[in-house]
């Protein structure tokens, strides 16, 4: 069965997911289950089960939470139910052998669940029902998640409190509080030390183009409308990177975005060979060795922008409907680049507030994005 779409189990979530999560609610009390367990004696951890939907930079950002509890829990068996999109992500992490993709076949991994008891359980999302149905049915006496919908709330026998505000990935490490792990949140570099190659026809497609000379990385579309950057303020800040540092500019992102970046590539030629577009040609594996053989790299918030800030690149990341509070990373190696707009940010668990205007992306200039990289690239 091929993958489900995401808005088919969207809409099952909201119609079907409230009663699923109350008959189990019912089920629990009637069991006399349902009391707070005794702390858990790690030795006592054989079978964790990790639940995160949601996209790539969600992926990327629960990232060093695993790498937690890999260090917590060393003889136990961690398996994460995800969205098959990002079962790629944790290959780049050498993590494949963790992923359970419930967009494939839902009821494959429910039967997983019931046949399967764990010993631990994280429910990762934030909001929505079948994640917290998912951590239930998998056995686990200690079941932890976001109290933040009623509804769910009672399948967890441990809820943490979730920050509307809060930087996301220290929300994700707060789960991990109640095992004792008092870790800090880190995402910059997880991914320093990925086993990745860039396929030898595109490395050979860099040299040709660039000459071993620097080179950035822009990725100029991305999934959401809302927080894409005009294309002109694209290409005239690719004509910039070569006029100021002298680097040339490499476009990726996936098969959408090949008509937006060879755009881009048509408006910029600052001269020959200077500007190349590989948007579409490249999987997420070879994407990653390409951001990190770059000095730095250029985007919106997007799933790439966290995969970047992972791999250790430098990158400024442009802000507009996002919190860049909640998602950004600052430091001087990564920038955040925004305008302070009354209005941003509006977008909240992947919804935004209807806009016709834009003004929070297309308010930022070029010479606001190449002061940043300069900043940057100084460090």
């Amino acid at each position: 069965m091929g993958a489900w779409s995401t808005g088919i189990l969207k809409t099952a979530d909201a119609v079907l997911g409230p009663a699923a999560c109350a008959a189990l609610s019912l089920i629990e009390r009637l069991s006399g289950r349902d009391t707070v367990p005794e702390p858990l004696d790690p030795a006592d951890v054989r079978r964790i089960l990790v639940v995160r939907p949601g996209g790539l930079g969600d992926m990327i950002v629960l990232l060093p939470v695993l790498d937690v509890l890999r260090k917590k829990f060393p003889d136990a068996t961690i398996r994460l139910v995800c969205e098959k999109r990002n079962i790629e992500v944790l290959r780049v992490a050498g993590m494949a052998e963790l992923g359970i993709a419930y967009d494939t076949n839902p009821f494959r991994l429910l039967s997983h669940l019931v046949r399967t008891t764990y010993d631990l359980a994280i429910d990762t999302e934030q909001f929505h029902h079948f994640s917290a149905v998912f951590a239930f049915l998998s056995g686990a006496r200690t079941r932890i998640g976001f109290k933040i919908n009623p509804r769910r709330n009672p399948l967890y026998t441990h809820l943490v409190d979730y920050a509307l505000d809060g930087r996301e990935g220290d929300e994700f490490m707060k789960l991990t509080r109640p095992l004792g792990v008092d870790d800090e949140y880190e995402p910059a570099g997880i991914l320093a030390d990925a086993r990745i190659e860039l396929p030898m026809v595109f490395d050979a497609k860099l040299k040709n183009a660039f000459d071993d000379k620097p080179f950035a990385v822009i990725h100029p579309c991305g999934y959401t409308p809302q927080k894409r950057w005009p294309a002109d303020a694209f290409a005239c800040l690719v004509r910039d990177l070569h006029e100021s540092h002298g680097m040339g500019t490499v476009l990726v992102g996936d098969k959408s975005d090949r008509p937006g970046a060879e755009s881009i590539v048509e408006e910029a030629k600052p001269q020959q060979g200077d500007v190349l577009s590989l948007a579409g040609q490249l999987n997420l594996s070879g994407t990653a060795a390409l951001i990190k053989k770059a000095g730095v790299f250029i985007g919106p918030d997007s799933g790439l922008a966290h995969l970047a800030t992972a791999l250790g690149t430098r990158t400024v990341v442009l802000f507009g409907p996002s919190d860049h509070r909640k998602w950004g990373t600052e430091s001087l190696r990564h920038a955040v680049v925004r305008k302070d707009m009354p209005c941003a940010p509006c977008f909240i668990f992947g919804y935004h507030k209807p806009c016709r205007r834009r003004t929070c992306m297309t308010g930022i200039s070029p010479a606001d994005v190449l002061s940043k990289v300069g900043d940057v690239l100084a460090e």
